[in-house]
């Protein structure tokens, strides 16, 4: 027999299918794993706290677990919120009125919905035996939340989470009231530079102290003629010369003998004016 001849397989042009050198290099880069960057817990967590608030720049503190409870004024009782998971104590960036801030936030496992509680005062933490409590003002509304963190007794490594959760609370509130006490002192020593020296310190001025003085001015103005008062007159109010004129009065034409007889010599004046009326009386007839 004679021997079986091979035949390659060609495509209609005659050439060999090839990988171009783009999807070889594709190839190549897919078998090799891209470097990932190593970060730690705490970086990851704090990326996680700064989606939810831009304002965080640090953590404080960790807790695993804890679970938010609420005091109800009705019931007097604890009631949960419905909000567990990890406990965070962060620090958020000053403002001008509170150069430290710290917050505490528990992110909810059950919910969309999050603890986030920025604390105020030292006063406003209490520590119990079973909560860590705090004390809060939402639109003139009181609210008491009570944390309750998870820890197993010793030798665990959770047995110290709530003691060391709330002295760091309460360190962080402590911290907040400090920094915004010497702000507190100068507001107070600037209200004073504006006390007036004429009054007394701790008396408060009234509203007729305040404007008596221009309401005796504005009394002291007439509202016929919105000229300054004067003393009264047998004939009225005296006007003012420079604001009101009051205008010449013209005796008449018997003035003259009105005046003459006021000085005496009335008599006289009349009986010449009858004499000079009589004969001009006759010459005209």
């Amino acid at each position: 027999m004679s021997p079986r001849k091979v035949r390659h397989q060609q495509t209609q042009s005659g050439i060999t299918n090839q990988p171009s050198d783009y999807e070889s290099d594709a190839n190549y880069l897919s078998d090799v794993p891209l470097p990932l960057t190593p970060r730690t817990d705490e970086e990851l967590n704090l990326a996680v706290l700064q989606r939810h608030n831009r304002d965080v720049i640090s953590l404080e503190y960790v807790a695993p677990y804890a679970v938010v409870y609420q005091f109800s004024s009705e019931s007097q009782q604890w009631e949960k919120s419905g909000i567990e998971g990890t406990a965070f104590v962060c620090a958020l960036l000053p403002m001008e009125d509170y150069p430290q801030r710290y917050e505490v936030t528990v992110l909810n496992r059950r919910g969309l919905e999050n603890f986030t509680l920025e604390l105020a005062n030292a006063s406003d933490v209490e520590v119990t035996e079973e909560y860590i409590i705090l004390n809060s003002t939402h639109d003139g509304v009181p609210h008491v939340y009570g944390l309750w963190v998870f820890s197993e007794p010793p030798p665990s490594s959770t047995s110290h989470h709530r003691t060391a959760i709330a002295y760091k609370i309460q360190e962080c509130a402590a911290r907040i009231e400090a920094s915004r006490r010497p702000n507190l002192e100068q507001i107070e020593s600037g209200h004073d530079d504006y006390v007036d020296e004429e009054v007394p310190m701790g008396r408060q001025l009234s509203l007729k102290e305040m404007f008596g003085q221009q309401r005796q001015q504005d009394d002291a103005w007439s509202i016929r003629s919105h000229s300054p008062r004067r003393p009264w007159t047998q004939y009225g109010t005296t006007l003012d010369p420079d604001f009101v004129r009051t205008p010449q009065i013209h005796a008449p034409p018997h003035s003259p003998a009105v005046s003459a007889q006021s000085n005496g010599q009335g008599r006289d004046v009349l009986l010449d004016m009858f004499r000079r009326a009589g004969e001009g009386y006759r010459g005209v007839t």
